[in-house]
């Protein structure tokens, strides 16, 4: 279980801790069985129906058995503190793990300076290059969901540890060869300028599109 809940655990178990102190101590407010049955019952119930209820649900949560929710994973920061929450030295493919967090930042980082250049030149037909940036951003990120899958199927005493790690493997080759076309997209697109052709921007359209279609070919 992840360690930030087993402190949200500790908060709650802390809070109630206080609450019963101020209701069950004579000097405070006194609560007892012999003055208000009723009330100090409900009192004992609930306590056990809050830590009950919040042990269930850390028990049941993906995100605390992960540290994530694959389902509400929206986009590169939140498939990076994913990957965050999976990595230790120590832990199974911790290797890969910290590749694709290196992956995911560097792609999120190149993808702005991407917007920074286009949004200098301020051209309507620009909106495809940011377009194409965006899509080859979602194709690394959906590479990254593919691994946390595995991580997520894999099971320490199932074995298999290999078969995992040369999947994703194939996928960091993937992220490599995707940041690699950014690189090259970075470059064409820091020598146009407002005198670039409409032809210059197709070429360079289309040179990326037909490198991603191959990318998702191989993956």
């Amino acid at each position: 279980m992840n360690n930030k809940f087993f402190l949200r655990l500790l908060i709650i178990t802390i809070i109630l801790a206080f609450v019963d102190i101020i209701l069950f101590s004579p000097g405070i407010y006194g609560l007892s069985f012999a003055t208000q049955p009723v009330l100090f019952c409900t009192m004992l119930f609930l306590n056990g129906v809050i830590l009950a209820g919040e042990v269930l649900y850390l028990a049941k949560s993906n995100t605390a058995k992960y540290g994530y929710d694959l389902d509400k994973l929206k986009d590169a920061d939140d498939y990076r503190q994913a990957l965050e929450a999976c990595y230790s030295k120590k832990a199974p493919f911790a290797k890969e793990i910290k590749q694709a967090i290196e992956q995911v930042t560097a792609i999120e980082k190149k993808n702005k300076v991407l917007h920074e250049i286009l949004e200098q030149n301020n051209k309507e037909h620009f909106t495809a290059l940011l377009d194409l940036g965006n899509q080859a951003l979602n194709f690394l990120v959906n590479n990254v969901r593919k691994m946390l899958n595995r991580i997520a199927i894999f099971d320490t005493d199932m074995g298999g540890q290999a078969e995992h790690e040369k999947y994703m493997q194939k996928l960091l080759v993937a992220n490599e060869n995707i940041l690699n076309e950014f690189n090259k997209l970075l470059t064409e697109v820091s020598q146009l300028d407002d005198t670039a052709t409409d032809d210059t921007l197709s070429n360079v359209l289309s040179d990326m599109t037909e490198s991603l279609k191959m990318l998702r070919g191989d993956n």
